[in-house]
């Protein structure tokens, strides 16, 4: 039996199911706001995994998010649950401005203030809310 994985992203703690490999590590780094006040910055930290063809990509901004990702076009929106609260997962048919299938869903956080985004490609709508059900605040280092 494949044991989970746990990956910490940000101030994010994930527990993925088996078969999921990082790729790279996950990178933080400062970053310029463009919509902002000159200046501004905020922190973006990111990663991804592949598990086969499936890939997922989770990115997290402290305290606000630093620019436009292009545009999105949903064709199914799917109730689901992220960090303890209701969302709706969006099968898309344009994300980030190309013409791609993700699952994706996004939450808007006030302890600490912060953005998370979360998609995956290839991933079934059961799969993807696995995922999302491993996702949690990391534990105080």
């Amino acid at each position: 039996m494949e044991a989970l994985a746990s990956f910490v992203v940000g101030f994010l703690m994930l527990v993925l199911p088996p078969g999921w490999t990082q790729q790279g590590e996950t990178k933080c780094e400062q970053v310029s706001v463009l919509q902002g006040p000159p200046g501004e910055m905020t922190e973006e930290c990111h990663a991804h995994w592949t598990n086969g063809a499936k890939e997922l990509t989770v990115l997290v901004w402290k305290p606000t998010i630093p620019r436009d990702g292009g545009p999105m076009q949903s064709v199914e929106d799917i109730k689901g649950r992220f960090l303890g609260k209701d969302t709706v997962i969006s099968r898309t048919s344009e994300f980030m401005g190309t013409q791609q299938e993700v699952l994706v869903t996004s939450a808007a956080l006030t302890d600490p203030e912060a953005h998370v985004l979360i998609f995956a490609k290839g991933a079934s709508p059961e799969e993807f809310q696995a995922i999302l059900d491993g996702v949690q605040p990391a534990p105080a280092r």
